[in-house]
This record gives structure tokens, sequence and C-alpha cells, in this order.
């Protein structure tokens, strides 16, 4: 169990209060967390709780089988290249096939090895994602605000100064303050991951020279 499903389950509380509380009195007016709420669609505990669940583990395997995949294919290129040549035209007719294959070859290598670093960077940013809400999942339980919606006290540190007032208001302000800090790391990773999939993986073009490649038989003869 990682660092983020660790401080989700032990904040399960604090963050169902976050959810009661946006869901009972919402926010204030013009407080930075509606946006983040419209963007992301999820309430901070329902976002939380889908991100320590969300591994980047099965892009890591995927990335590593298709680098198995990359050998295979290169394997196959190095072995075609290896066969000997022969004379005549079925040898011309081989001689373009072999041209062909090993082309298609290092394409297949260059686009199954751009797909592996693709994962590799989905798999990376959702690592880094994850890592950024755990740290401030780890600040916001200890902050005052938490202290607000935990056990319901009617007084709250606001730029530097003790804000009063009735409860509702008190804990509509801590939630809203809670939230926002959460969903904007959740906000940010989903947006990179969006631009990341509209992207798609990149290819490097790699162009592909004929080699003139010498025939190392005899000129093939059958008796008839």
């Amino acid at each position: 169990m990682d660092a983020l499903r660790r401080l989700q389950s032990n904040t399960a509380g604090l963050l169902a209060q976050v959810d009661e509380s946006l869901a009972r009195w919402g926010a204030p007016e013009q407080h930075p967390v509606w946006p983040l709420l419209r963007r992301t669609g999820a309430l901070p505990g329902d976002a939380v709780a889908g991100l320590a669940g969300w591994s980047p583990e099965p892009w890591r395997q995927q990335a590593a089988a298709l680098r198995g995949h990359v050998e295979a294919v290169e394997a196959v290129g190095d072995d075609l290249a290896r066969l000997p040549s022969w004379e005549g035209r079925a040898g011309d007719a081989f001689a373009a096939a072999r041209q062909r294959i090993g082309g298609d070859t290092v394409s297949w290598a260059a686009r199954l090895r751009a797909d592996a670093a693709y994962h590799e960077e989905l798999a990376d940013a959702l690592t880094a994602g994850r890592a950024s809400v755990a740290r401030e999942l780890a600040r916001v339980a200890g902050s005052a605000e938490a202290v607000a919606l935990v056990t319901d006290v009617d007084a709250l540190a606001v730029g530097g100064e003790l804000m009063f007032g009735p409860v509702p208001t008190v804990r509509a302000q801590a939630a809203a303050t809670i939230a926002a800090a959460l969903l904007a790391g959740v906000d940010t990773l989903l947006t990179e991951l969006d631009e990341l999939s509209a992207r798609g993986p990149l290819v490097v073009e790699t162009r592909v020279v004929a080699a003139d490649i010498p025939s190392t038989a005899t000129t093939l003869r059958v008796e008839l």
C-alpha cells in the first residue's frame, strides 16, 4: 500500500465530512473550489478515493510487454538480413520482398518503441500526480480547517485571523478550502493525462536505406 492509499484510508472520515459539508452547505460565492468541482466532476472524497485506486502499474506492465515485442521484431529483421541471396527471377523477387519486409520491421519496431515510451509517460504522470495529491492530503489533514470540520469548533484561522460565526458558515469555508487544495492536484493530473492522450505516442521517423546485399550462394540449379 503506497502513501496515497494509506492517507486516504486514514483520512476517510475527514474526506466524508468535506463531501457532506459541500453537499449540504455549499461553498462561499466566488470560492476557487467551484470551477474545480465543475472541471473534475467529483467531490474531493470521491476524487481522492478514485485516484488512490488508480495504479500506474498496468501501464508499466504494458510498456514492458511492448519492449519485448520490439526485441522480437528486430530479431526477425536481423535474421532476414542474414539470409543469403541468389540469382535469377526468384532471387530478384526474394531481394525485393526482403527489402520490403526489412523496412516494415524497422517501422514496426519504431512504433512499438514509441508506444512503450508513451505508456511509461502515462505511468510517470500518474505516479507524480498521486504523490502530489498525497502530500496535499497529508498537509490538509493537520490543518485548522480539518480541526474545524472534525470537532465542530466554530472558530477558524483565515488570513492569520480567527473567524467566528455559525457552525455551518465555518464548516462551509473549511470544507471549501480543503476541497480546493485537493481538487487542484486532481485537476492538474487529469489535464496532463488528457494532453498526453490527445497527443499520443511520438514516433521518430526512421529512413530505411536499401542496401545491395551481395549473394553468398551460387546460382540455384535444378535438374529436370
